[in-house]
């Protein structure tokens, strides 16, 4: 069955264009949209030396630019339950094996046109 609610559309659109970003960035794709009692995390990724957890919002253009910043929309309380979905998202895999040294939380900013074609991307590493 698939959605018609347009936010999720949207959301969905700027989660596998943040996610083709990571991977040509050489990021793995661990997980996408992993569900927690606290919420969903958008993306877990991983290269040699960073475990990513990473928060994407999706917004559309208003005429040439964006009404508004999509990262404004991460705020104190959004990374308070991205840290608790983290560690349940580790909890659940502690016996997975070996894992990348170091851990970080990126955003990733997509604005789409009406028509669903990126007009920009920003990713912020280590964000919060």
């Amino acid at each position: 069955m698939t959605s018609t609610d347009p936010r999720r559309a949207l959301g969905a659109a700027g989660e596998r264009l943040a996610a083709a970003h990571l991977e040509a960035r050489g990021l793995t794709l661990l997980a996408r949209n992993y569900r927690t009692r606290q919420g969903e995390l958008d993306l877990v990724a991983a290269d040699d030396r960073y475990l990513v957890f990473c928060e994407v919002k999706t917004c559309l253009a208003r005429g040439a630019t964006a009404a508004v910043d999509p990262l404004v929309w991460v705020g104190p309380r959004k990374r308070r339950r991205l840290r608790l979905m983290a560690r349940d998202w580790l909890a659940a895999r502690s016996d997975s094996g070996p894992r990348p040294p170091e851990m970080r939380f990126d955003a990733i900013g997509v604005t789409l046109d009406r028509a669903g074609s990126l007009v920009s991307l920003e990713h912020v590493e280590g964000a919060f």
